[in-house]
């Protein structure tokens, strides 16, 4: 573990490097995703404004809530990205050959390989969101309500991951599952809403199945509602840890039927 803690600074700062030699594409692509989510928001506000409230959720709850979804989601675009190359055909260009040949984990060094900046746009956007909707809550904030949050967002971070890895290696199968995947990690836009507003089936799914709102919705709803921040926490955490044991058990099974692509 020793040695993968010291490797990792030499493999963002390559990255970084490799990334800022085109710098105005950069800056674009973080532009882009920080202008995209900002659209999106701007679409939903103009949406929301209008009633008095959606189930009980007013519209700065709603932008509360967008914020802490893009905190966690941004974090995992920028540091695990790299992880739909995998279900992107490359398992047929053979693009694990190179890691496989190597002394280091090829997991690590998949997601290593490459740093998305574009992420940091969502980063910037949530900050943002969370600075204006903030004050504006009836929310007394707690050193441990705040640190139950804080944690949330940190195994929803390991969520976020877990479900990209479980569909990215369904390709070791498939040889390509980029449709699959993501038609799946679209559902997470269903996190940004109340999910009682949705059908049983869609709450079932939210839920139980691909648990988004797990991790993303329930601290919410804890926090502004006066619910156990600790208890919703610790939902988070069995949803995200077991998404991510799962997902490196499928990693593994599949890693054994890799075959090089030959060229």
């Amino acid at each position: 573990m020793n040695k993968y803690i010291r490797l990792y600074p030499y493999y963002v700062s390559r990255s970084i490097k490799a990334r800022l030699s085109y710098r105005l594409d950069a800056f674009i692509g973080i532009f882009g995703f920080l202008l995209e989510n900002a659209i999106i928001f701007s679409t939903l506000y103009l949406t929301i404004s209008t009633i008095p409230s959606l189930n009980g959720w007013d519209i700065n709850m709603m932008g509360f809530l967008y914020g802490f979804y893009l905190i966690p989601k941004s974090i995992d675009h920028i540091f695990s990205d790299q992880i739909w190359q995998l279900s992107n055909g490359g398992i047929t260009r053979g693009i694990l050959d190179k890691y496989l040949i190597k002394p280091l984990n090829p997991l690590f060094q998949l997601v290593a390989e490459m740093i998305q900046l574009e992420g940091i746009g969502e980063l910037i956007l949530g900050i943002i969101f969370l600075s204006i909707f903030t004050p504006k809550l009836d929310v007394t904030f707690t050193f441990s309500n705040a640190s139950a949050l804080i944690v949330s967002a940190f195994f929803a971070i390991w969520f976020f991951f877990a479900i990209k890895l479980i569909f990215a290696s369904i390709s070791f199968w498939t040889k390509r599952s980029i449709e699959i995947m993501t038609m799946v990690y679209d559902f997470s836009n269903f996190a940004k809403y109340p999910i009682d507003i949705f059908s049983r089936s869609i709450r079932f799914m939210m839920t139980f199945i691909l648990p988004f709102s797990v991790v993303i919705f329930f601290p919410i709803r804890a926090l502004l509602f006066g619910e156990s921040m600790w208890l919703s926490t610790l939902y988070v955490g069995i949803a995200s840890t077991l998404m991510f044991l799962i997902s490196l058990l499928i990693w593994h099974q599949g890693l054994k039927r890799y075959e090089s692509a030959g060229s």
